[in-house]
């Protein structure tokens, strides 16, 4: 028989409550207390020798150390993220959580034209539940009843026999779950389409030799841009650009800065629509010369600019126009009022356009173009205004929090000018309230609960764009349970040995732990130590 320090102590564990009123159904947060029975130093049921110590690197374990026990004041507080929103999370079937985004909405340009007769809006969802789709129509919900012409298929809305009059307009699609909603960026539908020219006869244009003349194309109905050229007598004979004859991108007309009586015949505009490569002639315009005498020398008149100011996005190609009529032809130079040109701009059309290709935020500035001949010089100014669309610098995280905490949230974007910031929960605006606070990009929630739980997306927007992030907030409330780390019902120990006795109920807000031996509840004394120990998200009890 063993010696009678080697008595084996049988340690039931009649009850570690834990109490929580309310609860409600959530993801569980892990919490654990741990119960420390000591060695006495009066009892000679204790002999003096020193145990190994035991140490289980989980905490879900028993702990059995000897009297020089250190573990409650060398933990360190250590968060343990619980929740989080990595697509490796959100990937997982058997987790729930609220839509994300894989697709959303493109701008379109539709041709009139097109054999599809068909045009889909692509909007793809992902979440667990399965989330459902609506669209909505310059902000309005479009009743999918309504007209035979629409239908969903998954998250793609494909309108039948679109038409502009009706179809026309900003488009956002609407995703929920039983988490929550949100709102798909804006995508403008618009239709590409080149109407006919009027089939009036145009007057014949007389000038003399020597003197400018702008022949008018007047456009005919169309969507988008169009393309403009200028037919000399019949097709396919062009008229050629040189540093005497332009034709204005911006209003179509051809400007000849000194006319030639070689320049005489019949002139026709044609011009081409850039999506759907349709082109169109007009009438032509006869072009004479009168017989009462030749133009005299005169100085040069601007009749083509660039706007007072043009505003160009980032990255893209600027091209600013300037021509002039006079006799003898003008030069065109152009210049940076305090700066340079920037050393990527080209000069086209004999110096009439300046093209600045993938323009940045140090190319704005005054630009001016010189019109000069040997009769004198003029001269225009405009602003050239670079601006970028909002651009994110930090975006939301999904969120869960213990019903009472405080949220902050903070969402950041560059821009010019710079972006305003709006937000939008469950895909509606949020307004401020007494709890509710939104100041530059920063929405804070004080004392959150259930109510608040759902989907938010912070809009960032300025006057050329606008971006959307989004983030899920969960309200954290479950009951308690020991469902993932049940209590050993039994423990086995030396005699003469320190027990630690852990208790790690789950839920949320924290659960309130007490202990008991049979039906009295245990004091801290010499020989029973309860330790607490509180981290962020994960708390324990030692």
């Amino acid at each position: 028989m063993a010696s009678s320090w080697k008595v084996i102590l049988f340690l039931s564990i009649a009850g570690c409550l834990s109490e929580y009123a309310g609860a409600l159904p959530g993801l569980p947060t892990s919490y654990a207390a741990l119960l420390r029975i000591k060695k006495s130093s009066s009892s000679s049921l204790f002999g003096s020798k020193a145990r190994p110590r035991y140490s289980s690197p989980s905490l879900g374990t028993l702990s059995v150390s000897s009297p020089n026990w250190r573990g409650a004041a060398q933990h360190y507080y250590s968060p343990i993220n619980l929740y989080h929103s990595s697509d490796a999370f959100k990937q997982d079937e058997s987790v729930d959580y609220g839509p994300v985004f894989v697709q959303e909405p493109d701008d379109i340009i539709f041709p009139t034209d097109s054999d599809e007769k068909k045009v889909a809006l692509n909007c793809e969802v992902r979440g667990n539940p399965v989330p459902n789709y609506r669209w909505l129509r310059n902000g309005t919900e479009i009743d999918l009843e309504s007209d035979y012409r629409y239908s969903l298929i998954d998250g793609t809305f494909i309108i039948s026999n679109p038409s502009e009059a009706k179809d026309s307009g900003h488009y956002q699609c609407l995703a929920a779950n039983t988490f929550g909603s949100i709102l798909s960026r804006e995508a403008i539908l618009q239709f590409a389409y080149l109407g006919n020219f009027s089939g009036r006869t145009r007057t014949a244009v007389s000038v003399r030799e020597g003197q400018g003349v702008v022949l008018m194309c007047s456009p005919p109905p169309h969507s988008p841009e169009i393309i403009y050229s200028w037919v000399f007598n019949e097709f396919p004979s062009f008229v050629a650009e040189d540093s005497r004859r332009f034709i204005s991108q911006e209003t179509g007309n051809l400007y000849i800065s000194k006319v030639q009586t070689s320049d005489v015949g019949s002139y026709i505009c044609l011009v081409k629509n850039t999506v759907t490569n349709a082109r169109v002639l007009s009438p032509p315009t006869p072009l004479t010369l009168r017989n009462d005498g030749v133009m005299g020398e005169y100085e040069p008149k601007i009749e083509v600019h660039f706007p007072f100011t043009v505003t160009a996005a980032k990255g893209t190609t600027v091209k600013m126009e300037c021509f002039a009529l006079g006799n003898p032809v003008p030069t065109i130079t152009w210049m940076k009022v305090s700066g340079y040109i920037p050393g990527k701009a080209r000069l086209r059309k004999s110096q009439a356009v300046l093209e600045i290709p993938n323009v940045q935020l140090d190319d704005a500035g005054i630009y001016e173009c010189r019109a000069e001949n040997s009769r004198g010089k003029n001269s225009f100014r405009g602003q050239l205004q670079v601006y970028t669309y909002p651009h994110w610098i930090e975006k939301l995280n999904d969120t869960q929090l213990d019903s009472g905490s405080p949220l902050r949230w903070e969402c950041k974007a560059t821009g010019k000018p710079r972006p305003t910031y709006r937000w939008l929960r469950n895909g509606a605006p949020l307004l401020t309230q007494s709890r509710v606070e939104m100041v530059n990009g920063v929405l804070m929630i004080h004392n959150v609960n259930q109510s608040d739980a759902g989907m938010y997306q912070c809009l960032a927007e300025n006057k050329y764009g606008a971006i959307y992030a989004s983030a899920e907030l969960k309200i954290l409330a479950s009951a308690p349970t020991f469902a993932l780390n049940q209590l050993k019902k039994t423990i086995i120990i030396t005699k003469g040995q320190e027990v630690v006795i852990e208790c790690k109920p789950q839920g949320s807000p924290k659960p309130t732990i007490s202990w008991k031996k049979g039906d009295r509840a245990i004091r801290e004394n010499k020989r029973l130590e309860v330790y607490f120990i509180i981290q962020t998200l994960h708390i324990e009890l030692f």
